[in-house]
Order: structure tokens, then C-alpha cells, then sequence
């Protein structure tokens, strides 16, 4: 029976897609979508992985905090290098569909912050669409999602709120298939 039901789901799905959800024009949709710390890092890792050539990264441990802030433990392949501790807040807000960037404020201890800002911006390909400007982390989201299944929904989002509450990232979406 559940076979079925994802056989259903799937086909309606594909149909839906095949004709850009016209079958459901005027639909708008709110939703607050928590997304667990364990699955950011999932995200986090598939794309260090699909990086080439490899980053300078081993691995990036995102850990939401309460109030719109989170820290980044990185893990760089340089040896005796230990996990560096980036402190991150969210600063700013993507406005859909005019200007879809969250810019996130960053900090390291002391200099060493405005140091790798220096070394990482001119010589390191960052993940596409995400930039480094001074003390600032900006993303590009439809330039990031590009190469993702995401894509295809980029088109229908009206708004979006990236949040943090301990251990989660809280999206506020909202969505709309045009009459």
C-alpha cells in the first residue's frame, strides 16, 4: 500500500512539474519549515564534497543558536591546524525576488578573522554563490540552489526568512504558483 501511495505521489509530482504547476495556479502557501542541525551538515558536506577542485575544507560543523546566530566549526586539511570556531549572525535578510542574498556577519578571534578574509576572498573558489566581503558571508540563494533539485521552486518563492533557534534553522517560506 505504501509503495502504491509513493508511486501516486511520485507520478502526480512529475506531471505537476511537466507544466510548471499550472494545474494549481493561485495556490500561495506560508509554511515554517525547522530543519535540524544533523541535516544542515548534511547539505554542508555534499556540498564540500561536490567542490572541485577539493577545498581547503575537510569539513564544516554549522551549530544553530538561539537568536539568529550560529558558529561554524571548520576543519581545514592543513595539518596541526585546529577546528576553527566562526562565529556567524545573520544580518540581513534575502528580499524575493528583487535581491535573494542573506548576508551573514562573521567573526574569528582577533585579526586572524580579517586575515583568512584577505587570503580566502582573491585566491579560494568559494561554493557558487556564496562570496566573501570583508566580515561578511554573502549568499546568493538561486545561485547556490543552481545546481540543485531546488532549483526548479526558486520561481515560486515570494519571500523567505532564514532564523535559528538552538540546533535548528528555521525557514519562513512563503510560496505562490501565478494565476
Amino acid at each position: 500500500m505504501i509503495n502504491a501511495l509513493d508511486d501516486f505521489l511520485s507520478d502526480l509530482l512529475t506531471q505537476l512539474q511537466s507544466n510548471r504547476f499550472a494545474d494549481l495556479a493561485g495556490t500561495r502557501v506560508s509554511a515554517r519549515v525547522p530543519v535540524s542541525r544533523a541535516l544542515v551538515n548534511q547539505f554542508v558536506a555534499r556540498a564540500l564534497q561536490a567542490q572541485q577542485p577539493p577545498p581547503p575544507v575537510r569539513q564544516v560543523d554549522i551549530r544553530p543558536l538561539d537568536g539568529d546566530k550560529l558558529d561554524a566549526l571548520v576543519t581545514v586539511t592543513l595539518p596541526f591546524v585546529p577546528p576553527l570556531k566562526v562565529a556567524l549572525v545573520i544580518e540581513r535578510q534575502p528580499q524575493f525576488p528583487a535581491s535573494p542574498v542573506l548576508v551573514l556577519r562573521w567573526s574569528l578571534l582577533g585579526g586572524v578573522g580579517q586575515l583568512i578574509s584577505k587570503i580566502v576572498s582573491p585566491h579560494q573558489k568559494l561554493p557558487p554563490g556564496v562570496r566573501l566581503d570583508g566580515d561578511r558571508i554573502l549568499v546568493d540563494i538561486p545561485q547556490a540552489a543552481a545546481a540543485t533539485p531546488a532549483a526548479q521552486f526558486l520561481g515560486y518563492i515570494r519571500g523567505l526568512e532564514v532564523h535559528t533557534v538552538s540546533d535548528r534553522l528555521v525557514l519562513a517560506l512563503d510560496l505562490e504558483v501565478s494565476a
